[in-house]
């Protein structure tokens, strides 16, 4: 006899307040969220000229500035961070999926380590600069010899004591998906025999949990400040950040590309069959003149 497909049973929570009610894009946010993303972008320059360009390579106060100033941009945007699974302490290679460069700020204030990117980026404004005082790893996926050298250089860095975040997929996606995972990158934890931990990213709707956000991914054609633009206008989003289980650098980069991207879609796939929510009207406090006016008119027939 086959068995039927439960539905989980739904939370019953109270509906968020104002502050966190999912809106239609406001314009009105722009106008204190860019002056206040200018502001922490003023203060981003002498505090990584102090921490990271004055260094050889970046250390720990480098890594505890960047996620500092991270967290603070993160929050501007009015994007809030769900963490789930352990994080590791020990140096490992971190594979997550690909949804927006905002990834990067996310990971940052979680682990203590170096990006691999695409060489592109190096020509971003901000980001371009503060990726290079960071020790960032810029790969040319064109170029097979070059791409070779910076693996091996990440896995030395690895070695060194120092974990390296990467995106297998090699582009971005609209979150609802992961793309094909390249091999090549999981040579690094190969090398250095060192676990890969594989890392889910979803952008949700506050009250839509499980369902991704459509605003946030970076995809296409898109440009840097169209994005910043439209995204300094939206309402609160959840950035949903879930480590998975370790696997072992026994295991050869075929599979570990293919273990990697079954565990992401599966965790995203969990986010969205999750339990769904059901929000309750919201509480109200007791106010005497509004009861006592609520029974005269009772009383009164109105």
């Amino acid at each position: 006899m086959r068995r039927r497909k439960q539905t989980p049973a739904p939370v019953l929570i109270h509906y968020p307040g104002r502050r966190l009610r999912r809106m239609r894009p406001n314009a009105l946010r722009r106008f204190w969220r860019i002056p206040m993303l200018l502001l922490y972008l003023l203060l981003a320059y002498p505090l990584a000229l102090w921490t990271c360009a004055r260094k050889a390579q970046p250390d720990a106060s480098s890594y505890r500035a960047f996620a500092w100033w991270s967290r603070r941009a993160l929050r501007v945007l009015g994007i809030r961070l769900r963490v789930d699974g352990k994080i590791p302490v020990q140096p490992v290679m971190i594979a997550a999926n690909h949804v927006s460069y905002l990834d990067i700020l996310a990971l940052a204030t979680l682990i203590p380590g170096r990006f691999v990117a695409k060489k592109e980026m190096r020509d971003w404004p901000f980001f371009g600069i503060m990726g290079v005082w960071l020790g960032t790893l810029f790969i040319d996926r064109s170029d097979a010899r070059a791409s070779q050298r910076i693996m091996r250089q990440a896995s030395d860095i690895i070695m060194a004591g120092t974990s390296v975040v990467l995106f297998p997929e090699g582009t971005t996606s609209d979150g609802k998906s992961v793309g094909e995972f390249y091999a090549a990158p999981f040579e690094t934890a190969a090398a250095a025999k060192a676990e890969t931990v594989p890392v889910a990213l979803r952008y949700e709707d506050v009250l839509q949990p499980g369902q991704p956000d459509g605003l946030c991914p970076f995809v296409g054609d898109d440009s840097l400040f169209g994005h910043l633009w439209r995204l300094a206008a939206a309402a609160p989003l959840t950035l949903r950040v879930e480590f998975l289980p370790a696997l072992p650098s026994e295991l050869g980069r075929r599979q570990l590309a293919q273990q990697t991207r079954m565990a992401i879609s599966d965790a995203l796939q969990r986010m969205e069959q999750g339990a769904s929510v059901t929000y309750l009207q919201p509480r109200r406090g007791r106010h005497p003149l509004r009861d006592a006016w609520a029974a005269w008119r009772r009383s009164h027939g109105g």
